[in-house]
């Protein structure tokens, strides 16, 4: 899930309030409202990998988000213990707030920016031949509050902001013509939709492509906590199991299979977002088609 984004996001709940100990549950809330467990399926699987790969036994349990993502931030931050780390797309005002681990998730597909339309729409994009064809004709569904809202906005693109569920009814209606997705997150979504919204699908012919992923965030005193998961991960990249899951996982074999990365027209934006920060991650941790 997901923002472009979308703004997904992970909210780690750990029993004892502040260090990581042997045997700890971490409880997971995740969303987008609306959104079920399976569309963050293979971020949940990086979690898991984190947490295998930290030296300590920490057990995993997933429970549904029951509150906006900005409210859930706001209780991080005030330190009223009940959310310890999310995931969510990077951006400035995050890296400030919270402590950021400095690994993209998803290796940048979620920077791998296509479109879920309407029948009424989907010509239009198959004719597509320029980046200023796309500006001109396409009108952006994103999240409020989403990285990828700003990023496209900057962009020159027509953006309307909602809420991930009423952003679907949008489409459907006609309200606006695209929905952005990242490349392995429409397929899954559609996947969720189609029964509800017949008259939606995804477009096979466009992308649109910039850096950007989700990160993980903890407060800025949990020390523990992010060095936990900063060296879980780590731990799974030098042991090549980070990979091996990035290269086996349905959702992640699905951009290959189903979303033809390769043979779209692609556009290429700038990330005005991102700090000089997010601009020096490696180019290891990121995935070109």
């Amino acid at each position: 899930m997901r923002g472009a984004f979308v703004w997904l996001f992970l909210l780690v709940h750990l029993l004892a309030h502040g260090a990581v100990r042997a045997e700890e549950t971490v409880k997971v809330k995740l969303g987008l409202l609306g959104a079920g467990p399976e569309v963050f399926a293979y971020e949940i699987s990086v979690l898991r990998l984190a947490l295998a790969h930290s030296g300590q036994k920490v057990a995993l349990e997933i429970v549904p988000l029951t509150m906006p993502q900005e409210r859930a931030f706001l209780e991080l931050e005030a330190g009223r213990a009940e959310f310890n780390v999310f995931f969510s797309g990077f951006s400035a005002e995050r890296e400030a707030r919270f402590r950021q681990i400095d690994i993209p998730l998803s290796r940048g597909l979620l920077g791998h920016r296509i479109f879920i339309t309407n029948n009424d729409f989907a010509e239009n994009l198959a004719s597509i031949t320029s980046l200023k064809a796309l500006q001109d004709q396409a009108i952006v569904g994103s999240g409020i509050g989403w990285p990828d809202t700003d990023i496209f906005e900057a962009a020159g693109f027509n953006v309307q902001q909602e809420v991930y569920e009423n952003l679907w009814r949008m489409l459907s209606k006609g309200r606006i013509n695209t929905f952005n997705r990242g490349i392995h997150e429409a397929y899954v979504e559609i996947g969720i939709r189609k029964p509800q919204y017949e008259n939606l699908e995804v477009d096979p012919h466009v992308m649109v492509r910039y850096r950007f992923d989700y990160l993980f965030y903890v407060r800025k005193q949990d020390k523990k906590l992010g060095d936990l998961l900063e060296t879980g991960l780590r731990e799974a990249y030098d042991s090549g199991a980070f990979m091996a899951n990035f290269n086996a996982h349905p959702a992640i074999r699905a951009v290959i299979e189903d979303a033809n990365p390769r043979d779209r027209m692609t556009f290429e934006i700038d990330n005005l977002l991102m700090t000089e920060r997010q601009r020096a991650i490696p180019d290891s941790f990121w995935h070109m088609f």
